[in-house]
Parts: C-alpha cells; sequence; structure tokens
C-alpha cells in the first residue's frame, strides 16, 4: 500500500495513477477519513494523557479528594474507550479504500486501456518453419506418452493432467538449468556487463517456498486473487498462486542493512489458480491449468536500486529464453493491464507454432516499497533512517508454458522432439524424445 503521507502531499499524483491504471477507487472519501482519523487519533492521545496524569495524582491525593478523582479518572476512561471504539471502525473503511488505491505507474510505463496496447521492444529468434503439419503439444504429448490429461480428468476434473516419462525429466532439467545458471555469478556478471547495468553480482539463493499461505498476508502484500484463489477460510489459509506469494512476505517484521541487500532468491513451487471465469478459453492442454509449476525470481533492493534491478532480471529472463533457443518477444505493458502493486512491468512471450503467435510466458514486476509496507520490511539507509525495502518479482519458467514451448517449437517430422542443447546435460545426454 502507499504511505499515507504520500497520498496527502502528492494526491493529484496518485488519482491521476488511478486514472492510468483504471482503477476505480474514491481518494477523496478516503481523504475526509483520514481528516477523521487525525483528529480521532489527537483527542485519543489528548485524553489518554489526561487519564494517566489524573490517575497518577489519585496516589498523591488526600483521602477526602481521592474518591471523586476515582470518578473523574473513570469517565476519563469511559471518554477514551469511546473515543478508540470510534477509531477502530473508522479504519477498517480508511483501510480498505486505502489497499485499493494503486502504486501510481513509472513515468515509462506506456498509457492503454488493456493488453492490446502493450509495447513489443525488442524480438528474438527466427521463427520456425516446417516442411510438415504442424502439431500442437498435446498430440504430440499424447503420442509420446508425456502428457494425460484424460485420466487427470476423470480424477480430479478439468485442467489438471499428468506428466510423465521424459516430460517429467524435463521439467526438472529446466530446474537444474535455472538453479545452476542464477547460483553463478560469473554469468551475472557477464549480463550485467552487456547490459550495462549498475547492480551486484550477488547471486540468487535457491528456495522452495511454503504452498500455502496466510490471508492476512497475502492480503498485505497485494497477491490475493479474489475468485482465483483456493481459499480455506476455517484456517485463514489460501494456495499460492505463483511461488513469489510466499517469497516476497520472506523479510517481514525484518530491518535488513545497505550491507544485506540486494537480497535475491529464486523458488520452485506447485501453484493454483481457479481459473475462474476463464471457461472456454484455452481448455485443451496445459496452458491454463488449475495447478502447475513455476520457477520464480524474488529481490530485496533499497529504494535506489530497484528500477535497476528489474533491467537486470528482464536481462536474466531473456538469457534464460535465448539459452533454449525459443523465439520470443519482449513487451513494455501499458497501464490499464498492469497490477495495482506495478510500478512497472514487463512480459515475455514465446512463440507458439500451433497457435502462430506468441502468448505469455513470463513476467517482470517492479513494486517499489508497495509490498513492505504492509509486511513491516525495513532497512537501514545510508543516513541510518529506516526505509521500507523495495521487491521486484519476476518468472524465470513457468514450465507448463514452456514445456509446450519446446514441444512445439523443437518438433520433428517424424513425431519426436529435439531436446534443447542446453538442458542435455541434466537428462543423461538424451539428444530428443
Amino acid at each position: 500500500m502507499l504511505d499515507p503521507k504520500f497520498i496527502r502531499e502528492n494526491l493529484e499524483f496518485v488519482k491521476e495513477g488511478a486514472r492510468k491504471k483504471g482503477v476505480k477507487t474514491d481518494i477523496d472519501a478516503w481523504v475526509v477519513l483520514d481528516d477523521k482519523r487525525r483528529e480521532l487519533t489527537q483527542a485519543f492521545d489528548s485524553k489518554k494523557a489526561e487519564q494517566n496524569k489524573a490517575s497518577a495524582e489519585i496516589a498523591q491525593a488526600d483521602t477526602d479528594s481521592r474518591q471523586a478523582m476515582i470518578v473523574a479518572v473513570g469517565k476519563l476512561k469511559e471518554e477514551v474507550k469511546q473515543i478508540e471504539e470510534e477509531l477502530k471502525t473508522l479504519l477498517v473503511d480508511w483501510k480498505e479504500i486505502l489497499m485499493n488505491i494503486p502504486n501510481p505507474p513509472s513515468p515509462d510505463m506506456p498509457i492503454g486501456k488493456d493488453d492490446t496496447e502493450n509495447m513489443t521492444i525488442k524480438t528474438w529468434g527466427e521463427i520456425p518453419t516446417f516442411d510438415f503439419p504442424v502439431k500442437d503439444h498435446m498430440e504430440l504429448g499424447t503420442a509420446l506418452d508425456l502428457i494425460d490429461v484424460e485420466k487427470a480428468a476423470e480424477i480430479s476434473g478439468s485442467r489438471f493432467y499428468y506428466l510423465k516419462n521424459e516430460a517429467v525429466l524435463l521439467q526438472f532439467a529446466i530446474v537444474q538449468f535455472v538453479f545452476e545458471t542464477l547460483g553463478n555469478e560469473a554469468i551475472l556478471k557477464n549480463l550485467i556487463a552487456e547490459n550495462n547495468l549498475s547492480v551486484s553480482s550477488k547471486p540468487f539463493v535457491p528456495m522452495i517456498p511454503p504452498v500455502m499461505i496466510r490471508n492476512t498476508v497475502q492480503t498485505e502484500i497485494h497477491r490475493v486473487f479474489g475468485d482465483q484463489t483456493y481459499k480455506f477460510e476455517e484456517d485463514g489459509l489460501n494456495l499460492v498462486a505463483s511461488a513469489e506469494h510466499t517469497m516476497a512476505p520472506y523479510h517481514m517484521g525484518e530491518t535488513l542493512t545497505l550491507a544485506d541487500l540486494p537480497k535475491r532468491y529464486i523458488g520452485y513451487s506447485t501453484a493454483f489458480r481457479r481459473e475462474a471465469g476463464t471457461y472456454g478459453k484455452d481448455m485443451g492442454g496445459i496452458l491454463r491449468t488449475h495447478q502447475f509449476d513455476k520457477l520464480e525470481m524474488e529481490s530485496f533492493t533499497d529504494a535506489e536500486t530497484g528500477n535497476e534491478e528489474q533491467k537486470f532480471i528482464v536481462a536474466i529472463q531473456q538469457y534464460l529464453v535465448q539459452q533454449l533457443g525459443i523465439p520470443y518477444q519482449l513487451q513494455q505493458v501499458c497501464t490499464g493491464d498492469t497490477g495495482k502493486p506495478d510500478y512497472n512491468q514487463f512480459d515475455i512471450e514465446c512463440y507458439m507454432p500451433s497457435q502462430g503467435k506468441y502468448r505469455e510466458t513470463h513476467t517482470s514486476d517492479y513494486m517499489t516499497d508497495f509490498q513492505t509496507r504492509g509486511i513491516n520490511a525495513r532497512y537501514k539507509d545510508a543516513e541510518g533512517k529506516m526505509q521500507y525495502l523495495h521487491t521486484n518479482d519476476a518468472t524465470a519458467f513457468a514450465i507448463g508454458r514452456t514445456l509446450i514451448a519446446i514441444f512445439e517449437n523443437f518438433q520433428t517430422s517424424d513425431g519426436h522432439i529435439t531436446i534443447p542443447e542446453v538442458l542435455r546435460k541434466y537428462m543423461g545426454g538424451r539428444e530428443r524424445i
């Protein structure tokens, strides 16, 4: 969430940010509530101080005065309680509107109404040409006994699948490739130099995070996806919809030093989404499922280096896709397609031959301190002042969609799949499926 003081001091800027993102929220109503909150807070502090002073004076009073003073303190106590209850009720509405006020977008983010107005800023790789009928990933996956959606539908329902045989080995080859790459400081230094960046070359720490998160924590980091979220209301827990949901709050309640930063993690976990409202959309295959596995990067920095950190992360994403040899386009997401917490966002879309178009496989989100304010994750700046950490999260690989891209781009005329060269060492030297 935004700093209330920042909203008050930059009211029109914050309103304009909400308009650019297409977020409907009554910021003026919040200002009225904030005025009342300030008034009640001041009244509470004043009455509480008066109560404490009067209570202390009772002990020094003579017997004749003491009873009257006790009665007066009792009245003050009731007044304090009444103000406290009024403040507590007001804060519910105050916080509800505050949580819906979006992070104003970067001035570099293109203005647009939806994903049709995202800006393509780079394309890489040659779109493959085939001298035989192109098969989609399900034709290939079924013929080679790699994917079974029919049995999964009997057992779990639609939008689930079994992954089998070499496809499983391929999944964990991707995992090993990512962990090895992001833990290799020499590779990271080369990427920094090639992209003329001024960031640390500190490697990413491998992590397997929990797949369940307290609803209260997920709300504070602005990662509850409404009816997309699988909820266990009795326990106050939700299943994560992406690995970064339990990675972003990792430093909750902590205060780091500048020497600690950046803190970088590469996490692997299963994720879950209801895919509510998407009936009829990508129903076939494994592109859009209720359960899927992802490799996610999460980075914590100071305010000065957060923007450069995102550029570094996008460079890493491109390097990973290029190493697999998959054609892609890099897009800068527009204001109407980005999320409430995002200051800036980039997507990578990989080419899917069976569809004849690029599909989104990666995203990179720079949140500034929008997530960390609610979980009190801070650092001390160079002057020793307390500041909130800045967060970046980004996809390394969404496994299912990456498998689709590999199957389809590297299919052969005899119905086999060529394994990207960089993954072969993790698959016992296999060259194809």
